[in-house]
């Protein structure tokens, strides 16, 4: 069934490939974007666009006035080190938005809301892999702007709106901007193989994150319009796998066809409120939706350089 679908954020990284594949799909797409870092250039054809800044209440206002089927809210700041620089702008951004697209949402009678949460809601977990039931002390305050946006869903999923949230940890693929050296490991670590520069790592080498391959979180949502086994529910949207960020470096590195051993790689600092490590429990996800990741990271990596080296 054709589905009218509110993508905010859909100028982004993430936001765009859904909305393309909302259209390979059939359904209608409107993307609200205020285009602070997403670019028209990632606009799929055939979307209605709308230049707005969905944290305020004028630029709610300029929402159509159509009854959408969903609302898809991708929209916000995505970077733990700017948070830190500008943690009010982050909670302007990603907070702020969320509640007023909420009231929006009931006021326009719109049921159905899918949210871009964020594994930094966690912080530095006990223990790992980390559940949806393990306790949330986010460290950064990027972390706590998006944790704050979930408790407000909690509340509207109470009041008639069929709620989703992910949990989305270290997203990856084509498409990423590898011009913004603030968010990013993959696409971070690549823009420096491209330049043939040595690769700057912010940490320790023995941290380690969950990648998850852009195709399969665009899958996962998509999907999930009509699952009603995910309304009121929150899932980590991740591959269930753990990589330490300097086998990261050494595989991206060995895919560019240089010996790990020889090129300039350098450990130094660190990234403010960063967490040491985390990976994720993606049982609830497979059960709810039947669902499991299919790229693995070499492949994933290997497309992702494809792309960037055809750029």
């Amino acid at each position: 069934m054709t589905k009218d679908v509110l993508v905010t954020g859909g100028a982004g990284f993430i936001g765009s490939r859904i909305a393309e594949r909302l259209l390979s799909e059939g359904h209608q797409v409107t993307i609200a974007d205020n285009f602070s870092t997403g670019s028209e250039k990632n606009i799929p054809e055939g979307a209605r666009i709308i230049r707005a800044d969905l944290s305020t209440n004028r630029g709610i206002k300029k929402i159509p006035e159509q009854s959408f089927d969903a609302v898809f809210h991708l929209a916000g700041q995505s970077s733990g080190e700017i948070s830190s620089e500008k943690p009010e702008v982050d909670l302007k951004s990603n907070t702020l938005s969320t509640l007023l697209l909420l009231k929006w949402c009931k006021s326009r009678g719109i049921e159905r809301f899918i949210y871009a949460s964020s594994m930094a809601v966690y912080g530095n977990a006990a223990k790992c892999p980390v559940s949806e039931k393990d306790p949330c002390s986010p460290l950064s305050f990027y972390g706590i702007s998006k944790y704050s946006s979930e408790q407000y869903i909690r509340h509207f999923s109470h009041e008639g709106i069929d709620t989703t949230c992910f949990r989305m940890f270290s997203v990856y693929g084509p498409g990423q901007d590898l011009k913004n050296m603030k968010q990013g490991m993959v696409s971070i670590f690549l823009a420096y193989l491209l330049k043939k520069e040595q690769v700057l790592v912010k940490g320790s080498g023995e941290r380690y994150r969950d990648f998850i391959y852009i195709d399969d979180v665009v899958d996962v949502w998509c999907r999930c319009i009509d699952t009603s086994r995910t309304f009121g529910q929150i899932y980590n949207l991740a591959s269930g796998k753990k990589t330490f960020v300097k086998d990261l470096v050494e595989k991206q590195i060995l895919l560019f066809g240089h010996d790990p051993a020889a090129y300039p790689v350098r450990y130094e600092g660190s990234t403010p409120a960063d967490q040491f490590g985390l990976y994720a429990d993606i049982s609830k996800l497979k059960k709810d939706m039947e669902w499991h990741p299919v790229t693995d990271l070499d492949t994933g990596l290997r497309k992702m350089i494809a792309w960037a080296e055809s750029r």
